[in-house]
Order: C-alpha cells, then structure tokens, then sequence
C-alpha cells in the first residue's frame, strides 16, 4: 500500500469514512501544570479528540482521556515532550495524527486539514512568523528563562561548531503538527528530535530544524500566524502554572556570538599593536645598522672612546671623594 504523503492524496487514501478511523487530534498534559483547554470543535468532527495525560482524575466533555506513565517522573515537561514527539508509539492505533498544543483553540473542525496538509507531505507544519533564525530563538529562550542556561550554552556551541549554517534558518512553530505515523523518515526524524530534547534543551523548537536535517526529510511548511490564522487561535489562557528555571548570571550567553565577535576583535587589535610594535624594533635596528656601517660613524671612532675614557674617570674620582 503506498505511504501517505509520497504518490496519493490524503483523500485518496483514506476515502470518505476512513479519515475518522486512520486519523486523529490529540494534546498532552502532564505533571498538572495547567488546565484542560476544551475543543467545542471536536462536537461537529469526525476525528476522535484525545488527550495522553498522567492525571488520573482529569475529566473533559470534548476529549477522550488516555492515562500515560511519565517517562520520567520528576520531569514533567520532558515527560510531555515524549509524547508530543513520538505519536506513532502513544497511538499506535492512528495512522496520522494533528498534534495541537493545550494552549491552542481550534476554529474549525479539522477533518480536511488532515486532507489539506498530509496530502502531498508526510510532515506538515507552520514556520516561525516572528523569529527570524534558530539563533534568534536561542537567545529568546535564555533571556526569558525557560532553561537552564548552562545547558542551552552546551547545545548552541556544539550547534554552531558542527552545523553553524543551520543557527541561521528560520526556525518551526511547534504548537501545531501534522504527521504520517508510518512514514520512516517522519519516525527517523522524532527519534533524533527527542534524543536532543532529552539530551539538551526541553525546548523543541531549537532542535527541530536540526533533526529534520539529520533525518533528510523535508517538512511541507505552513506560512500562517502563530497567534491565530483561519483554524486555530493562541495563546488560550490555560491558567498556566509554568515552571521557568532561574535565571543564572551569564553575560557570555545573553548573546554569544555578539562576545565572540568582541573577542576577536580584540585580538585583532593586540595582534595589529604587536605588529606596530615589530615594525618599529625592525625600523629601529635597521638605522643603528645603517648608523654603525656610516664612514662618519667610524671617523669618529677614537673620539666616542676618549668621551667615554673621560666620563669613567670623571665617575671613579667621585665615588673616591663620596
């Protein structure tokens, strides 16, 4: 059967009624950090609502409620991370899936965006509207703190030494994902996206440009507004009880490249005055060397001597007197 996303249609594909039994819409909430957003959507759709939760008492009215053990217990927010990035093992009876942020309304039912944005790709999502490059998020995300700075200085210098070109991408907006669970290079690509996550930031918009290029796949990109375009709204309060890291002194990683940039125009500086300072011992040591070859130089020879004789007895009669 041909994959969605390489030579068929998602209409093709699924048919008139498939899409409601290959496909669905799911969110995460773990670690109770925030409230259940409700989807009044999911009332006029044919795509089950589900929502991967660690809360055993959490109730909706427009979500199915699926209990999940954290992967890691004391971090809820990586713990999220794994479910957001990994759907093809945490619904394993769905094909593809939209992964909608909780933070996110939906305004429309998504029954055709599955058809509109999985027909042609296997991965679809929106571009950063208002980043410019994957640096620019970086530095966003430190002056904010959201993350322990000394990691996300780790991951910004391995980047920027192993793959400098791609810190000037525009970087993914991640809050909305359209994904083709069978898709090989789609489940290559979350594997390496949540290895970095779990290796680096939690942040996965810093990773997700990388991870896309490491797996050779190339995403169908959606130019929408992130605060809202024809489907969706955001942010919807959540009545959010975030937990940010402490901000640690760390003038060097408020903006890196900005310090690297000054160091070397330091040494620039010290290597051009050290170049002065050659320049002028060479010029220096070529007039004493002229100086010394002159025939004046020579003529005069006998005189300096007797200067030098007069000055040596003029001192030794001093010091017999002192």
């Amino acid at each position: 059967m041909q994959r969605l996303g390489e030579n068929v249609g998602a209409s093709e594909h699924f048919g008139s009624e498939g899409v409601a039994q290959l496909a669905c819409v799911y969110t995460t909430l773990v670690g109770g950090y925030e409230a259940l957003n409700e989807q009044p959507v999911a009332a006029n759709s044919r795509l089950a609502f589900i929502c991967l939760t660690d809360d055993p008492d959490l109730r909706s009215e427009t979500w199915q409620i699926r209990r999940v053990e954290p992967l890691f217990r004391l971090d809820p927010i990586r713990s999220q991370r794994a479910l957001k990035l990994l759907p093809h093992e945490h619904l394993p009876d769905y094909e593809c899936s939209i992964y909608v942020d909780n933070s996110i309304l939906l305004k429309t039912p998504p029954d055709a965006l599955i058809e509109q944005y999985l027909g042609t790709s296997a991965f679809c999502l929106p571009q950063h509207s208002y980043r410019n490059s994957v640096l620019e998020e970086f530095l966003e995300v430190e002056a904010l703190g959201y993350d322990d700075q000394a990691r996300l200085f780790e991951q910004l210098n391995h980047y920027a030494l192993e793959f400098p070109d791609m810190l000037e991408e525009r970087p993914f907006w991640t809050g909305v994902l359209f994904r083709d669970h069978r898709n090989p290079k789609v489940r290559r690509m979350l594997d390496i996206w949540l290895a970095h996550v779990q290796r680096y930031s939690r942040r996965d918009q810093l990773s997700i440009n990388l991870a896309f290029r490491l797996a050779g796949l190339k995403p169908e990109v959606l130019r929408i507004d992130n605060y809202e375009s024809w489907f969706h709204c955001w942010p919807e309060r959540a009545n959010s009880r975030r937990v940010e890291f402490n901000r640690l002194s760390s003038p060097f990683l408020s903006n890196p490249f900005a310090r690297a940039k000054e160091l070397a125009t330091n040494l620039e500086r010290m290597e051009r005055a050290l170049a002065n300072e050659r320049w002028a011992l060479a010029n220096e040591r070529l007039k004493r060397e002229a100086i010394l070859s002159s025939t004046s130089w020579r003529m005069t020879a006998p005189l300096r001597r007797l200067v030098d004789s007069i000055r040596s007895f003029g001192l030794s009669r001093t010091k017999k007197r002192d």
